[in-house]
């Protein structure tokens, strides 16, 4: 990837900036319990964009005080100019590099340290109960001869992580650690196999408290790669997903809106719903009852979306039928047709062409997928699989937390 193909259109990526100005208000309160491994940079100088950089801060500045924190960048090396940005107003869009403006630096993103980090939180027995964010920001490619149930996270020296190392990794954990896993880079998606064994999309179901979400499909680029250095200019998952979770913004503005059930709170549910609001990027969100869903419940398409609109804004949850209704109003669909016109666009017989707009098409999956999460969800509480809806009960409840502010 070229630093042009890297940046894209500014509607569709990151930037960066030097400094935060947050108000005191916009912190968690001190005392709160939670564990983070941030872990970003690209997979060399020239893929090691500022945006990935700022990310990489964002997320270290809005963690509870006093949270105990290890942070893989880059190299790892705080004097090392490893971060590429273009300057504003540079037409040319010459590439200038400088060292990293990070408060912590642990080490380098390569995958001897990723994987001792995650060993050395896996192994911390008196720490198994205490809840555990991971969090990924970086470039993502598909597996090997494009198979996106094993694609990898790019890591420092142009080596990587697959799903299955990942999954390893996390195999590890204590099943009591309620993990929290977050990745944001391109074909992220295909990180949702964590939860079969073994990896295997079409394995068992490995039972452990995790709530996952990713910026895109695993067969879909995302946004959050660039060297420009506006900030105010971000449109991508990371800095809606955690806007809502915290209630303020990278900017230090404040957030509201997103407590969708009115319970004086914002879980991680939630906060994917204003993501798939709100981001006016390529990204396709994904999260783990998603993932969970496709697995288990078989409904085919053509009944799922010959469902009238009304009868899924129904079935939805709050956060749901708020995130159905603002897209379909974005993308001008007719009522009760609703779900049948995103299907017929998906397949080639819709009165506008899938392929031509990249933003559209991203807003015309996301409503797809989330209508088909819901009508599956619906149809799996009408199932008599009572092993299989306890353990759906239990995912969407651990998606409705908020690691952040608990």
């Amino acid at each position: 990837m070229t630093l042009r193909d890297s940046m894209r259109p500014a509607t569709l990526t990151l930037a960066a900036a030097i400094f935060f100005f947050f108000p005191a208000s916009g912190l968690a309160q001190p005392g709160t319990t939670l564990r983070t491994l941030i872990v970003g940079g690209g997979p060399n100088r020239m893929m090691n964009e500022v945006g990935i950089e700022s990310n990489v801060r964002y997320v270290d500045h809005i963690l509870p005080h006093g949270t105990p924190r290890r942070v893989l960048f880059a190299d790892g090396k705080a004097d090392s100019a490893t971060v590429v940005y273009v300057e504003p107003g540079d037409k040319k869009e010459t590439p200038r590099f400088r060292t990293p403006n990070l408060p912590q630096i642990d080490g380098p993103s390569t995958e001897s340290e990723v994987r001792a980090e995650l060993e050395a939180l896996a192994s911390d027995k008196k720490q198994a109960a205490t809840p555990t964010l991971l969090y990924f920001t970086g470039h993502g490619d598909p597996g090997r001869r494009r198979d996106f149930d094993n694609n990898w996270f790019g890591l420092w020296g142009n080596q990587r992580l697959t799903v299955k190392d990942l999954a390893t990794e996390i195999d590890q954990f204590p099943k009591e650690t309620p993990l929290t896993l977050v990745m944001v880079q391109c074909f992220s998606g295909g990180f949702g196999n964590i939860l079969f064994k073994n990896a295997d999309p079409k394995g068992e179901f490995e039972d452990r408290p995790i709530a996952a979400f990713f910026a895109s499909i695993a067969e879909w680029p995302a946004a959050g790669c660039t060297a420009e250095v506006n900030e105010a200019n971000y449109h991508d998952f990371t800095t809606y997903f955690f806007a809502a979770l915290t209630g303020v913004d990278r900017m230090g503005n404040p957030v509201t809106g997103a407590d969708y059930n009115h319970d004086g709170k914002v879980g991680m549910d939630e906060a994917f719903a204003y993501t798939l609001i709100h981001d006016d990027s390529i990204d396709t969100p994904v999260d783990t009852s998603d993932v969970f869903l496709r697995r288990f419940v078989n409904t085919a398409d053509v009944v799922t979306f010959a469902q009238s609109f009304s009868l899924v804004l129904r079935w939805a949850t709050p956060a749901q039928r708020a995130a159905l209704e603002a897209l379909a109003a974005e993308l001008k669909f007719s009522g009760d047709r609703s779900p049948l016109e995103a299907f017929d666009i998906l397949n080639g017989k819709g009165r506008r062409k899938f392929g031509r707009d990249e933003l559209w098409d991203a807003k015309v999956l996301r409503f797809a997928r989330l209508v088909k999460s819901v009508v599956l969800a619906h149809d799996l509480n009408e199932s008599h699989d009572t092993k299989l809806k306890q353990e759906y009960t239990e995912l969407v409840k651990r998606e409705s937390e908020n690691p952040l502010r608990p």
